[in-house]
């Protein structure tokens, strides 16, 4: 790679560092736990949002505190939808709450801000599920 296109990259990268970073946004909830207002729009055209406890030392849950569900399907008399719904989480490596629609995970800090992009277009491709 040539140093011009080298400092292309290392300016590109920087660049969508700084716009996740400003299209991001995170609301403190109290001392352990974030709602995250992620990058993603789901079917709806809506921003897409996350939570984040703290649950140890090193460890969180990261939640959507069941809304995409409840978005989808207020009532949660969708058969169907709710099954699909738990096929593409548990296939997506998250947890599903049948009862209460809430799809988790829990992660070290580590991998934290990868669980949170994740679980955001996790929310997106349920919400086309409809």
């Amino acid at each position: 790679m040539t140093k011009i296109k080298k400092e292309g990259f290392i300016n590109l990268r920087k660049e969508l560092a700084e716009w996740v970073a400003t299209n991001t946004h995170i609301l403190n909830f109290g001392p352990d736990t974030f709602e995250i207002e992620t990058i993603f729009k789901d079917s709806f055209g809506e921003s897409v949002y996350c939570f984040v406890e703290k649950i140890e030392f090193d460890k969180y849950n990261v939640t959507d505190d069941g809304r995409i569900l409840f978005k989808l399907d207020p009532s949660a008399s969708d058969e169907e939808l709710i099954a699909a719904s738990e096929d593409l989480i548990i296939a997506s490596g998250f947890s599903f709450n049948v009862e209460n629609g809430v799809i988790s995970c829990e992660c070290n800090e580590q991998t934290l801000a990868e669980n949170i992009m994740q679980l955001g277009q996790l929310e997106v491709n349920v919400s086309y599920l409809n």
